[in-house]
């Protein structure tokens, strides 16, 4: 029987995918009494692995005649430690002994997504096990289960119809051009009343670039408009004209490229999230599985201004994205922001500090481009 000693940590990753990877029979899981180790356990044995698990304690000598008697008691299996995760010292105590016992161990690289044979068994003395590149295996829900977060609503999972795609890539080309007009869009579908309309302004009457805007909009069927009477066609009309089409937008260059990376196992648009069973939900506007890993998109269509309420929504973006990359996805999360506005050099500043990428304004031509850097772990330039 193949079994995977490893120790839990909160924030690392590479346990799961390791298990399904290698086809593990059994996971030896050992954690601290304090860590929540109930969805990570449940999304092992979804996958029909079974996993034992046990609580530590970082006393050097206890934990150090823990991990003997485990090996002794598994004499029989094909024992291996999986040190992808875990604390330094119980890693090093746990490298030590089964190195001292001649057993295999190996690393899962969080961000190459290779698995590196640190260590072969006795019966491989000095024979160079080549490193395995990890199959696409982990899908949304089993990853987010494994860092105690739970979907409450999967979001969408295919792209938008063509009718709607062809506006969508008509605005992508007005870059520049109507900003000032797609910012009043935004403006109005945000403000509309129960009903969804919206009172247009003289000035907004006689606003040439808005009144193409609309034209464009209500020809897609997402609007109408009556003399002074603007009526968005639906929930979902309403949304997309509040800055929804970049959702779309992203999401469908996404889904496209897909043929190309088939590391993206994985991908959802608007999911909502919940952590540990808790109330706060949170909306993912992107999310997706690629190398094994999570990866959060948030769009943004508002102008980040260098005022102070600007900035303090824009470090609002920057922080949010942090925290969910973080606490859902472990070290190994990435988080990207796309603005259709050009964000200030302040936001940059505070997003690259915190290794979230971006991608706003002019750089939205390229927008493919810079996905394809996301997602290939790329340092953007």
């Amino acid at each position: 029987m193949q079994i995977h000693m490893t120790i839990y940590h909160p924030k690392h990753a590479g346990i799961l995918s390791a298990a399904v990877e290698l086809k593990a029979e059994q996971v030896i899981l050992l954690h601290r009494k304090e860590d929540d180790i109930s969805g990570l356990k449940s999304a092992i044995q979804a996958r029909g692995i079974k996993c034992l698990s046990e609580p530590v304690t970082f006393d050097t000598q206890i934990i150090r005649d823990q991990f003997a008697r485990i090996i002794n008691k598994n004499q029989d299996n094909n024992l291996i430690f999986n040190a992808s995760s875990g604390y330094n010292k119980l890693i090093l105590i746990a490298h030590e002994q089964f190195n001292t016992f001649n057993l295999p161990i190996f690393l899962v690289d969080k961000f190459t997504d290779e698995l590196y044979w640190l260590k072969t068994s006795m019966n491989n003395k000095g024979v160079e096990q080549q490193a395995i590149h990890m199959g696409h295996h982990i899908k949304l829900k089993e990853y987010l289960k494994s860092f105690n977060t739970q979907i409450l609503n999967q979001g969408q999972t295919t792209p938008e119809p063509e009718s709607s795609r062809h506006l969508t890539n008509w605005i992508i080309s007005q870059l520049g051009k109507a900003d000032k007009a797609i910012a009043s869009l935004n403006y109005m579908a945000m403000s509309a009343d129960a009903n969804h309309q919206f009172e247009l302004s003289k000035h907004d009457l006689k606003n040439h670039q808005l009144q193409q805007l609309l034209d464009k909009f209500e020809a897609a069927e997402k609007l109408t408009v009556r003399g002074r009477k603007l009526k968005f066609k639906d929930k979902d009309s309403r949304f997309y004209s509040n800055g929804g089409w970049l959702e779309n937008h992203v999401f469908a260059l996404l889904y496209g490229m897909r043929k190309n990376r088939p590391a993206l196992a994985d991908i959802a648009k608007g999911m909502t999230i919940v952590r540990n069973q808790g109330t706060v939900k949170n909306e993912l506007d992107v999310a997706m599985v690629c190398h094994n890993r999570l990866h959060i998109i948030e769009c943004k269509t508002r102008r980040f201004s260098n005022t102070k309420a600007d900035k303090s929504a824009a470090n609002t973006a920057i922080y949010r994205l942090d925290t969910i990359k973080s606490i859902s996805g472990g070290h190994s999360g990435r988080a990207m922001l796309i603005s259709y506005q050009a964000l200030n050099k302040y936001t940059l500043s505070r997003a690259k500090d915190l290794g979230i990428f971006c991608c706003s304004h002019t750089q939205l031509k390229q927008l493919e481009r810079h996905l394809y850097q996301f997602i290939d772990h790329q340092i953007p330039k």
